[in-house]
């Protein structure tokens, strides 16, 4: 069976898909988060507080259990490289505005628990959902595709064997597979 790397599964997976899939997202997946490979990482876009911000708030949504959270896979590095480089100005601006409302409201210093009713809060008003969607988009697609959620929270196979269609996932190990 041929070993193939990340790139070309997606690149496959799109040609499957018959394109479907937006370029930039294929494109920040392609290019992975290459700032969590180096120590001088400096972020692109977002001051100390906001990445800060970031990566409280993808913690909520994904945070540490029996298994690795959002922070444990440096989900606020692959965001602000998508907020960068990636992410149309009217996303932008949804963003970067829905991380100052969290920085004035003082999100960060709120208890997990706060933080979590907090977020409910916020989703009575059509610009904090808006502003909660993206950023949930970002935090799953940032989690799942790093090294730390493919692996860790995932199962993984570098090179997948067998099919078995219509099985019973429990009987396969309990979790969703990354490959």
């Amino acid at each position: 069976m041929e070993k193939i790397d990340r790139k070309e599964a997606i690149r496959r997976t799109a040609l499957i898909m018959g394109g479907t899939l937006s370029s930039p997202l294929i494109a920040a997946v392609l290019s992975g988060c290459e700032a969590q490979r180096t120590n001088d990482w400096n972020p692109e876009i977002l001051s100390e507080q906001q990445l800060q911000t970031t990566a409280d708030l993808a913690e909520v949504i994904l945070p540490s259990t029996s298994t690795p959270g959002a922070k444990d896979a440096k989900v606020e590095l692959f965001i602000d490289s998508m907020i960068a480089e990636w992410m149309s100005p009217e996303q932008k601006e949804i963003t970067i505005t829905g991380l100052n409302h969290l920085i004035s409201r003082e999100f960060s210093g709120l208890l997990f628990e706060e933080q979590t009713q907090f977020i409910q809060d916020i989703l009575d008003d059509e610009d904090g959902r808006n502003f909660f969607r993206l950023f949930k988009r970002m935090a799953m697609l940032g989690f799942y595709t790093s090294e730390t959620g493919a692996t860790q929270v995932l199962q993984y196979d570098e090179i997948p064997g067998d099919y078995y269609g219509c099985e019973d996932l429990e009987d396969l190990g309990g979790r969703t597979w990354a490959t």
